[in-house]
Parts: structure tokens; sequence; C-alpha cells
């Protein structure tokens, strides 16, 4: 097995193995016996901690590279699944979900910045997104039918953080069976090398926020609309809660199969995104008398990241800050959307709230065309 050969385990087995884990816990929550509130704070303690975790994960990544960030993010992400397995004290619990959501925004913000280093990106990109998504689907289904069949709380957070050990022990094999002494001539190197100050890196970032405003804009909006359907969705469909979660699962597989799609269709990623948006604001009208819906808005949410993740492959020098800005405005959005679709719902109803959130997606269509691609800054050079 190669370098490369290791690299590709420790990225795609790595990144469904972590969201694996991530969503173990969310089927267990009500057994924790904690307030409802409570419950709700430790599932957004994650996302939390990976919004503030993914800019400084690809920036560093565009420093030292992506492997070694990647492996620190492996090793953040075992250290909280220890955690979780010690005991289901709430205070613990709440570190260990935002110590684990740390570790993942470092590990997908380096692990994207890698994939579209290399030469087939877009193909990759489809891969890591489905993987992603299965991961995530693999945690909320396994994490619940183990507890249940088991009687433990515990077990599907102990069977991904087992699984995690493998993209772990393949990060520490390459380093030593390959990358000793290009690891040692790097750190020597970087030693020697003049390390930006923090002003270039502000307007660094400041620039590439700016120059690709409508495209954040369209990731806060469009992938935040993902999780405003999911937030509403167990009141407007009527369905028990083992269907729900069936529901959602099938949401989540719909964009594992999009993200899978996408790479095959041959279209510019901004007509892509531009299509996806006015697609995303007709169903989420639609979504409020038909629920089911929501499957489409799943395949909708696959073709819409893709189409992101390509276009900034070619629009920024800087893979890892682009990355990271990708996944803090990902993060970003499923915080957002949700709550202020929720305020609105119930400051006035679900009808003006999707009516609010679909003008918000059209404001995508017009503006994405004026994102500014291949305008690269190399303020580090």
């Amino acid at each position: 097995m190669d370098r490369s050969s290791f690299h590709f385990f420790i990225v795609f087995f790595g990144v469904f193995s972590l969201m694996a884990l991530s969503n173990a816990i969310v089927p267990v929550l009500p057994n924790l016996n904690v307030p409802l509130d409570m419950q709700a704070f430790i599932f957004s303690l994650y996302f939390l901690g990976a919004m503030v975790s993914t800019l400084p994960g690809g920036i560093i990544s565009d420093r030292i590279g992506q492997i070694p960030v990647i492996g620190v993010g492996l090793i953040i992400t075992l250290v909280s699944g220890t955690l979780l397995l010690m005991g289901i004290d709430p205070v613990l619990v709440l570190i260990s979900r935002f110590i684990e959501g740390i570790g993942a925004g470092l590990f997908v913000a380096a692990g994207l910045s890698w994939i579209n280093n290399q030469g087939t990106q877009n193909r990759l990109s489809g891969i890591f997104m489905a993987l992603l998504n299965l991961g995530l689907l693999a945690g909320m289904v396994f994490g619940g039918w183990i507890a249940g069949y088991t009687g433990t709380i515990n077990g599907g957070i102990l069977l991904f953080t087992g699984l995690t050990l493998f993209p772990f022990a393949a990060f520490l094999l390459q380093i030593f069976t390959f990358d000793r002494k290009n690891t040692v001539d790097h750190i020597l190197s970087m030693e020697r090398r003049q390390l930006p100050v923090l002003s270039e890196l502000v307007r660094e970032v400041t620039g590439m926020v700016v120059r690709q405003a409508p495209l954040w804009y369209s990731v806060i909006i469009l992938l935040g609309i993902t999780g405003f359907v999911q937030a509403l969705y167990p009141d407007l469909s009527g369905l028990s809660p083992l269907n729900i979660g069936v529901a959602l699962a099938i949401m989540n597989l719909a964009t594992i199969i999009a993200s899978l799609g996408a790479t095959w269709i041959r279209v510019e990623p901004v007509l892509l995104i531009r299509i996806s948006a006015i697609l995303m604001g007709g169903l989420v009208l639609i979504f409020v008398q038909y629920p089911i819906s929501i499957f489409l808005m799943g395949f909708a949410a696959g073709l819409i990241m893709i189409s992101q993740i390509n276009y900034l492959a070619s629009a920024e020098e800087h893979q890892g800050m682009a990355m990271g800005l990708f996944s803090t405005s990902s993060y970003a959005g499923m915080t957002l959307l949700p709550a202020i679709g929720g305020y609105i719902t119930g400051l006035t109803n679900i009808g003006i709230a999707a009516v609010i959130v679909a003008f918000l997606a059209i404001i995508c269509a017009i503006t994405i065309g004026r994102c500014k691609c291949r305008n690269f800054l190399i303020p580090f050079e």
C-alpha cells in the first residue's frame, strides 16, 4: 500500500466514522434523563465546536498540509468519544460534544482541502460528501438500534469510536512508514519560513469573504433550509417518532445519491447552484402542504453542496481557507435558519415563514453569478 492509498483511506473512512460517531448520541438523548432544553443544548454544542474550528483548521492546513490537520481531528475525536464512554454526566457530555465538534471541524475543512488539491476533485468531492452523509445516517440508525438491542445508551458510541481507530492507525502508520523524514524536514523548513502576521491573514480571509460573498450566502441559506425543514417535519408530518426517523434517514439517502450523481453532471457549478436554488425555493413552499417533499429537498441539497465545493476548487488559491469558510457557512446555516424560521413561525405561521425562506433562496439564484472566479490572491509569497 503506497502513501496515496493511506491518504485515501484516512480521508474517506475517517469522514464516515467521525460523522457516524457525531450522530450516535442523537437517538439516545432522551435516555440521558435531562430536560428537553438540555438535550437541544447537547445537540447544538457539536455544531458550535465545528463552526469555530473549521476556518482555523483550513488556514492551518494551507500552512502545514492537510493530512497533519486531519490527524489532529482524528485524535480530538477519539478523545471526545472516550469521554462520552466514561459516563452520562450532563456536564461531561456537553464538554465531549463541543470537543467532538472541534475535531470534526478540523477534519472536514482539511479533508475537503485535500480533495480539492487532487486532480480528480469533482468525483472525489461527491464520494466524500456521500460518505459524510452515510456516516450521519449510520450513526442515527445504528446508535438507536444498538441501544435498543443491548439496553446500553453508549453502544453506538463505542462502535464508532472503535471504527475511528482504524483511520487513526493508518495516519500513524503512514507517518512512520513514508513521512517520517519528510515530516521532520517540513517542520525544519517551517521554522525557517516567516509565518504571515495576523493582519495578512485577516486581509486574506476578508478578501475571500467579500469576493465570494454570494457563494457564502448560498451556502448559509440553501444548506440551512435543510435544517429548517428537518426541524418542522416532525410536527407537520404527524408521523410516529420511528417513522420520522425513517423519513429523515431517507432524506439523507437522497442527499447521498445526489452527491454521487452530481459528479457526472456536465453543468457549470454556478448555473447548477442557480437551478438548485430555484428548485429549493419552490420545494419549501410545497413542503408546507406536502411534507413528503423533504425527500426531494435532500436530493437538491446534494447537488448544491457538490456544486459549491467544485466552484471553490477552481475559484480560490488557498483551498484550506476556502473549505474552512465553506464549512463555517454550512454550520452557520444549519444553526441560523431553523432558529429564524422557527421564530417567524411562532410569531405568524409556517406559511409565512416558508414564503420568507423561499424568497431568501430566490435571492441566491439572482446573486450567485456575481461571484468572482479565479481571482487568486497569494499574500504569503
